[in-house]
């Protein structure tokens, strides 16, 4: 989304981008339903088709409301059927409302479902509106200030379901927008994509075979409309819906992969107490959405801290062989495994002149735990083998700490579960660690901001 926004204001810088995003959330909503699609015309958008069916009246408050918000308009369309099945073999009860927006490719039409159990998904549709894009802010803004007025609970629990890339959001359709430019009409055949990911069907997009497209990412994707949220827009989509309805999610959920790093979670911060996600790619079948909402309807005064944990534990245990990790963050944790990371980041920048401290960190950096992206390692098995390395005592120390705030027992971490030889040393958290050069997109991030670890980055690959 970014790109095209950039494109069409002439902007090129991120001020520019931000005061476009603020203008339109301010003005450009509708009251209530969906967005209308006139409300972001300027991006070259048609209008949406209104709404075919009127919205159910305010539901009595429950204990808790699960929102997922399905970004199916891609290849991922049949797991999100299947998912959607899961969810009808429990569905709502008298304490728990079961809310989705399915965006798919088979039509014209995004639905919202209040999920009840067994029968068919289409007796669940409570609202159908118009083809929606997945990538613009203004949808998913109004689809959980939407579900969260309509369903009130005491808590609630909002999944962001997609593809997922971690921080790397470079437009995935940058190149192939180029590609037709040069000679084509400007679209890109959904049918190149779904070709793409056939031999893997995993919830990351390789955007090398896209168009001339290079390791091109971001956490929605969306096909048809060419565009995404990356996660300086996801920012202000969380934080855009805990100003409007003054409510903040219990639990914060990527049902996506690569999306379970320290730098996500600061961007997230300020919007949900308990987050869970991947730091690896996800098996195509994502979430055991039947038993997270079987626990959650047996339990409805369960909380945030227990459910982020038992989700993890359902996740590993519905995946008998492949590679799979998940875990959940207490972010009310986050700020002092910040502090840590920022005081490693700095006694680290000190070192770098010294031969053996260099070569101590370019050691560390060679043997740690990493990912699909391979610039995203695991934070913790990062600080235990630079500890094992090092021979400097503030290096040592700082990187004590850091795995300190991350332990499982009252740390940043709540819990981990991880299976496969690929994934042996994933603890939970992963960070930006690039081989080459600092991603020139990375010093947008919050995190790079707040914390010394961009400086870090950038001064080590300059030694």
């Amino acid at each position: 989304m970014t790109s095209v926004v950039r494109r069409v204001l002439g902007a090129s810088d991120s001020e520019a981008v931000t005061d476009y995003f603020e203008d339109e959330v301010a003005g450009g909503r509708a009251a209530s339903g969906a967005v209308p699609r006139s409300a972001a015309t300027s991006s070259g958008r048609a209008p949406r088709a209104p709404d075919t069916r009127a919205p159910a009246a305010r539901a009595k408050k429950k204990a808790w409301t699960v929102m997922v918000w399905m970004a199916g308009d891609n290849d991922l369309e049949s797991f999100g059927d299947k998912d959607l099945t899961e969810m009808k073999r429990v569905g709502s009860t008298d304490d728990v409302n079961v809310v989705v927006q399915f965006d798919s490719m088979r039509d014209d039409r995004t639905r919202r479902y209040f999920v009840t159990r067994g029968g068919p998904a289409t007796a669940d549709v409570v609202q159908e509106v118009g083809e929606t894009n997945t990538g613009d802010p203004l949808v998913a803004i109004d689809f959980f200030r939407w579900a969260i007025d309509r369903y009130p609970a005491e808590r609630l629990m909002g999944v962001i379901w997609n593809h997922g890339a971690g921080i790397d959001d470079t437009d995935i359709y940058r190149g192939a927008r180029a590609v037709a430019g040069r000679g084509g009409d400007g679209a890109l055949d959904p049918s190149t994509v779904r070709r793409t990911l056939a031999s893997r069907h995993r919830r990351a997009l390789f955007a090398t075979t896209v168009a001339q497209a290079t390791h091109d990412r971001a956490i929605a994707f969306d096909d048809t409309s060419r565009d995404f949220l990356d996660n300086l827009e996801l920012k202000r989509v969380l934080a855009d819906v805990t100003r409007e309805t003054r409510r903040t999610f219990d639990v914060l959920g990527f049902d996506a992969c690569l999306m379970n790093m320290i730098e996500v979670a600061y961007q997230m911060r300020g919007t949900a107490q308990v987050m869970v996600g991947s730091e690896e790619l996800e098996p195509g079948n994502g979430w055991p959405y039947d038993r997270i909402l079987e626990l959650i309807v047996g339990r409805p005064t369960i909380t945030a801290t227990e459910l982020g944990p038992n989700i993890v534990e359902f996740y590993a245990d519905s995946y008998r062989s492949g590679t799979v990790t998940q875990s959940a963050f207490d972010l009310g944790r986050l700020d002092a495994t910040s502090e840590a990371v920022d005081t490693l980041a700095k006694a680290l920048t000190k070192v770098l002149k010294e031969p053996a401290e260099f070569m101590a960190i370019s050691k560390t950096l060679n043997a740690v735990q990493r990912f699909d992206t391979a610039d995203f390692v695991d934070l913790g098995h990062f600080c235990g083998e630079l500890s094992a390395r090092t021979k400097n005592a503030a290096v040592k120390k700082a990187a004590k700490a850091a795995v300190d705030s991350l332990a499982a027992n009252g740390g940043f971490v709540l819990a981990e579960r991880h299976k496969g030889i690929g994934v042996k040393n994933a603890s939970g958290a992963a960070i930006y660690f690039p081989r080459g050069p600092v991603n020139k997109a990375y010093a947008k991030l919050d995190f790079a901001k707040a914390t010394g670890w961009r400086a870090f980055l950038d001064a080590f690959h300059k030694v």
